[in-house]
């Protein structure tokens, strides 16, 4: 129950996707723990903590005329989040299949940018569902 490698690129983290689907079940459970209570709130404020803001991901053509994928500044745009953050530093990482982390999707291979979803909005569901579950458990 730790944090294990998968694929080479896939290191041991946290996942700011992966994640949702287990924080979505446990708010669905029809009469949580306080254990599980604890497990979700903490779950939302580090979503709350971790998420990305003023970026969005765009396709641009890159000087040899290939489709890249780049991270732009875009105030107001909706959150994001890494898919993988470090264990030590908290931070989003990427990585090709060096297995090596580096601090920026343009740091990695252009094969491992390109595919690959390395940011994720799907916390948004999470953080939407969030006030509404709080106030059924307060009903109950």
């Amino acid at each position: 129950m730790a944090p294990a490698k998968a694929r080479s690129y896939e290191l041991p983290s946290l996942s700011g996707s992966e994640s949702v689907g287990i924080i979505l079940l446990l708010m669905n459970l029809e009469k949580p723990s306080p254990k599980i209570i604890a497990a979700v709130n903490a779950a939302v404020a580090w979503l709350e903590n971790h998420k990305i803001e003023d970026v969005r991901v765009e396709k641009q053509l890159n000087a040899e005329g290939k489709t890249d994928k780049v991270v732009v500044k875009s105030p107001g745009a909706p959150p994001l989040w890494g898919r993988f953050y470090d264990l030590e530093t908290q931070k989003p990482y990427f990585c090709s299949r060096d297995g090596i982390k580096r601090r920026t999707l343009a740091e990695i291979s252009y094969e491992r940018r390109n595919g690959y979803r390395w940011y994720t909005s799907a916390p948004i569901q999470v953080l939407s569902n969030y006030p509404q579950w709080k106030e059924d458990l307060q009903a109950n």
